[in-house]
Formats: C-alpha cells, sequence, structure tokens
C-alpha cells in the first residue's frame, strides 16, 4: 500500500473515532444543570433567562446604565421588603436614578450571582439567588471597599419576546 494510501487511511480511522467520540458525548450527556448544586435544568427556558441575569451581572460590573436600563421594564415595581408599608415602594423611575450611582463615587463592583431556585413559565420568571459582591467606593481622597451579602428574589417577565427584570434588583 502506498503512503497516500495509508494516509487515507489513517485520516479516516482518526475522523471515525472522532465522530464516534462526539456521539457519545452527546448520547451520553443530558441537558445539565444551570446551578453547582444540580436543582436547575438547563432548559432552552432557564437558559434564556440566565443568560439575562449574567447579563444583569456584567452590566452591574462594568457600571454600564444603559445596558441596564434595556434590562428593565417600564413596568418594574419594588414593595422595599415590606409587602404592608406601601411608603417605600418604588418603580422604574426610582431605580433608575438609584442605578445612576454607580456612576457616582463607585471605581469598581465585584458581583457574584449563584443561583438557588428557578421557575420559569412562558410569561413569567422567578429566580432565587445569592448576591456577593464588593465595591471600591471614592469619598474625595479616600478609597474603600465595602463588601456585602444578600438573598434575593428576582422577578421576570416576558414583554415582546425579551425577558425583561419587573422586581428584586
Amino acid at each position: 500500500m502506498s503512503n497516500s494510501a495509508w494516509f487515507l487511511c489513517l485520516s479516516a480511522a482518526r475522523f471515525s473515532l472522532a465522530a464516534l467520540l462526539a456521539l457519545f458525548a452527546l448520547v451520553g450527556c443530558g441537558p445539565g444543570y444551570l446551578d453547582a448544586g444540580q436543582h436547575i435544568p438547563a432548559s432552552d427556558e432557564n437558559k434564556q433567562v440566565f443568560e439575562v441575569v449574567r447579563t444583569y451581572q456584567e452590566a452591574v460590573e462594568n457600571r454600564d446604565i444603559e445596558a441596564l436600563r434595556k434590562l428593565v421594564s417600564q413596568h418594574y415595581h419594588e414593595n422595599g421588603g415590606t409587602t404592608d408599608d406601601p411608603s417605600d415602594d418604588y418603580g422604574y423611575d426610582k431605580l433608575m436614578q438609584r442605578l445612576e450611582m454607580l456612576t457616582k463615587n463607585v471605581k469598581r463592583v465585584d458581583l457574584k450571582i449563584r443561583l438557588v431556585d428557578m421557575n420559569v413559565t412562558a410569561l413569567e420568571a422567578v429566580v432565587d439567588c445569592e448576591f456577593r459582591g464588593r465595591t471600591l467606593l471614592s469619598e474625595g481622597s479616600v478609597d474603600a471597599y465595602r463588601s456585602w451579602d444578600n438573598f434575593a428574589r428576582m422577578r421576570l417577565a416576558k414583554e415582546g419576546g425579551k425577558w425583561l427584570f419587573v422586581g428584586g434588583l
């Protein structure tokens, strides 16, 4: 057998082995999970919502107010953690004012979001998560880090085919 014939046989064998390994990988793996605890299946709907949460995280870290605006519904409503006291409730406009703080006296934001639970229906999604972060603040000539951790329930709604935050930020 000539050298070129050996080369063709070897190339075909490599291709067949690679194709077989790829097939085993596809058959052996399910949809996977989005969380480390393997409670949240990586379904198409869950992945779409998870991508919005990741985009939110990146926008906060980049202090990108315009990107954050695009993620929030005009119907945003927050009850301030008190369901029976409407005095601390706020909506889209107040949230945008709060987000503007990211551009004032904030030099850096590190934010980690860990998914705890997720429930997605056709038009609504609830994402329970743990936030851990730190912010480098500048007051005059003094810089200082502030750290925080918190559990939150983000609420999203599908509007015009896009998932947008309607509460929980």
